[in-house]
C-alpha cells in the first residue's frame, strides 16, 4: 500500500529497473565503505572486513559511468534537442534536495558550534558547486556532485562535437585521460573516462549488438568483471585505476546493458527502490552514519556485526526522507505544477 512513496517517479520514457538495480550496487558500496570509515575512527577493535569493504569507494565511478549512459541515451533519443530544456531538467531535479540537505546540515552544524565566517564562506564554496577548488565543511560527499554537474554542463556541447561517433568519444576520452596526469584538474578530467564508458554503451546499445560467447560464459565475465572491479581497489597503481578498472567495469556494464545479463535479479524491488532513491541516500548518508553510529557504538560491540546494523539503519532512515526530500522533485516541471495550484488558490 506504502510502498508506491518509495518508487521512483518516471517522467519521460520506459522505466528500466536494471538501472536502479546498478546504482543500488553503487549507493550501497559507498555506503558500506563510509561505514567501515566511521568505525575505523571511533573502534579499537580492528576489522576482519575491512580489507573488503575499504574498496567501495569505487561505487562512485560506478555512478559516474551510469550518469554517462543514461544522459547520453536520453540525448539520442531526443529528435530535437532543446539544452535550455535539457538544463531546466537538470536543475528541477538536482536542485531542490541539495539546496534543502545543505542549508539544514549548515544551520545545525552552526546551532551546534556557532554561526562564522568559515562556516558561511563553506556554505558559499558548496552552493556554488566550487568547494573542490577549496573547502568543504558542510558535506564532505558533494565532491563528486560538483563534478557530475561539471559533466551535464559539458555533455550536450561535447554531443555537437562527438554526435554518435564511438571512436570520437574514445578520442575525447584519451585525451582528458593524458592531460590528467600533467595537470589534475579537480573537477572533470581525472574522471571523464569513467563517465565516457557509459557514454559509449549507450551509442552501442543504438547499434545491433554482437554476441561471440554462451550466454553461461557471459554471465561469468560480467560477474567476475565486477568483483574484480572492486577487488583490484587494492592494488591502486596507475595501471589498475586508469586501465584495468574502466576496461573491467566497461565489460561488466556491456553485459548488464547491451547482453541483459542478470536483468532479473538487478529488477528486484528492493533493489530498485533503494537504487531509486540513491540520490537523497548519497546526500544524507553521511550524517546518518555518524549520528546512528555514535548511539548503536554504545549498544552493538562486535564489530561486523555493528557494520551491518549501521548500513541496514542507515539506509532505512535515509528511504523515509525519499518521500519528502526528493520523491516530490522527481516529476518533470513539478514547479510549474504547483505554481498553477497557487494560482488557483489565491482564487
Amino acid at each position: 500500500m506504502y510502498s508506491k512513496f518509495f518508487k521512483r517517479v518516471v517522467s519521460k520514457g520506459t522505466y528500466r529497473p536494471e538501472i536502479d538495480g546498478l546504482r543500488f550496487i553503487a549507493i550501497i558500496a559507498v555506503l558500506i565503505f563510509h561505514v567501515d570509515a566511521f568505525l575505523t575512527l571511533y573502534m579499537d577493535k580492528p576489522s576482519m572486513l575491512s580489507k573488503i569493504w575499504f574498496t567501495g569507494h569505487y561505487g562512485v565511478p560506478l555512478f559516474f559511468s551510469i550518469s554517462g549512459f543514461v544522459l547520453s541515451s536520453q540525448i539520442l533519443k531526443t529528435k530535437h534537442f532543446s539544452y535550455k530544456q535539457y538544463l531546466i531538467r537538470r536543475i528541477e531535479r538536482i536542485e531542490p534536495p541539495f539546496l534543502i540537505t545543505t542549508i539544514v546540515f549548515y544551520l545545525l552544524l552552526s546551532f551546534r558550534d556557532g554561526f562564522d565566517s568559515e562556516k558561511n564562506y563553506s556554505l558559499f564554496r558548496v552552493l556554488t558547486y566550487t568547494s573542490n577548488f577549496d573547502t568543504n565543511l558542510i558535506n564532505v560527499v558533494t565532491w563528486s556532485l560538483e563534478i557530475e554537474v561539471v559533466f551535464y554542463l559539458l555533455l550536450p556541447l561535447l554531443y555537437l562535437l562527438a554526435k554518435d561517433s564511438i571512436w570520437k568519444w574514445s578520442v575525447i576520452a584519451l585525451c582528458t585521460f593524458i592531460f590528467s596526469q600533467f595537470y589534475r584538474l579537480p573537477f572533470l578530467t581525472t574522471y571523464f573516462h569513467w563517465f565516457a564508458i557509459g557514454i559509449i554503451i549507450a551509442i552501442l546499445e543504438t547499434k545491433k549488438p554482437y554476441t561471440y560467447v554462451s550466454e553461461l560464459l557471459g554471465q561469468t565475465i560480467t560477474l567476475s568483471s565486477l568483483i574484480l572491479f572492486f577487488g583490484l581497489a587494492h592494488y591502486e597503481t596507475l595501471l589498475t585505476i586508469e586501465i584495468i578498472q574502466p576496461i573491467l567495469l566497461f565489460i561488466f556494464l556491456y553485459g548488464i546493458l547491451i547482453q541483459k545479463y542478470f536483468l532479473k535479479y538487478l529488477s528486484f524491488t528492493p533493489f530498485t527502490i533503494i537504487g531509486g532513491a540513491c540520490y537523497i541516500i548519497y546526500l544524507i548518508h553521511f550524517q546518518v552514519i555518524s549520528v546512528s553510529g555514535h548511539f548503536l557504538i554504545s549498544i552493538i560491540a562486535y564489530r561486523e556485526l555493528l557494520a551491518l546494523v549501521l548500513v541496514v539503519v542507515t539506509t532505512v532512515l535515509c528511504l523515509l526522507a525519499f518521500p519528502i526530500l526528493e520523491r516530490p522533485f522527481m516529476k518533470k516541471g513539478w514547479w510549474k505544477l504547483k505554481l498553477r495550484n497557487h494560482k488557483f488558490y489565491k482564487r
